[in-house]
């Protein structure tokens, strides 16, 4: 049965939150100039998409399972808004959604929680959710999950069933327009275990938390570092 969670605009936030502060800016952060397009000044009582992110933190929280692979976070999330906090964010509503399903990603990398399934976030309107509230269903769906490759220039890549490679080149998967960079520098690949990268010879090496490796498989918490660039694997 999934869980039905419901916090007040009043509800205290437990001190355990502290650590995901940076995770939830970055909601607000990313939705920040849509607001100042959108929204001439918004009034302070009005629902904030960072306090949408916390209640959604504190229901994975309060949802996670154990598992013999460690702790699992759900991954399919269900937000009831009022009429009035739902209209404010007409418009950018699925810009929203984005935000909501990587604040889900980064807390569960934050907290070493792992998934059955791909992140899903939906938002819904309920007539009996008071203005600044917020209602919150969570559960853990299985599926195919597909994951991406993300570089620390903000773009994002489907690993698929092909090796993705990095490289000067530009008939690379990812380019990267460094000096320092080979033309066929390293490779990112499915393994049945998982997600693994390989150097494939470069120049320069490609380095894993610090360590230059020949090949290696990845974790979400692993950092890959190709010339002036940083990556990591997602894998939901």
């Amino acid at each position: 049965m999934p869980h039905l969670g419901y916090l007040s605009r009043s509800g205290h936030l437990n001190r355990r939150y502290d650590g995901t502060v940076m995770v939830l800016k970055k909601v607000e952060s990313s939705l920040e100039k849509l607001f100042d397009r959108t929204l001439s000044r918004p009034m302070r009582s009005a629902l904030q998409p960072i306090e949408v992110g916390a209640r959604l933190v504190r229901e994975i929280d309060l949802t996670r399972r154990l598992s013999a692979q460690g702790p699992l976070s759900p991954n399919y999330l269900r937000i009831w808004l009022s009429a009035k906090d739902a209209e404010r964010f007409q418009g950018f509503q699925r810009a929203l959604v984005t935000e909501l399903e990587e604040t889900v990603r980064q807390h569960a990398l934050a907290e070493g929680y792992s998934f059955v399934g791909p992140v899903k976030v939906e938002i819904f309107v309920d007539d009996d959710v008071k203005t600044g509230d917020v209602l919150v269903k969570t559960a853990f769906e299985g599926g195919e999950r597909e994951p991406r490759l993300l570089a620390s220039d903000g773009r994002s890549f489907t690993i698929g069933t092909d090796p993705i490679v990095i490289g000067r080149s530009p008939a690379a998967g990812v380019v990267i327009n460094d000096a320092n960079v080979s033309r066929q520098h390293a490779e990112i690949w499915r393994t049945e275990q998982g997600i693994a990268v390989r150097d494939l010879g470069s120049t320069n090496g490609t380095f894993v938390n610090g360590f230059k490796i020949d090949a290696v498989s990845l974790s979400p918490r692993d950092e890959v570092a190709i010339g002036s660039l940083r990556f990591r694997v997602e894998l939901a």
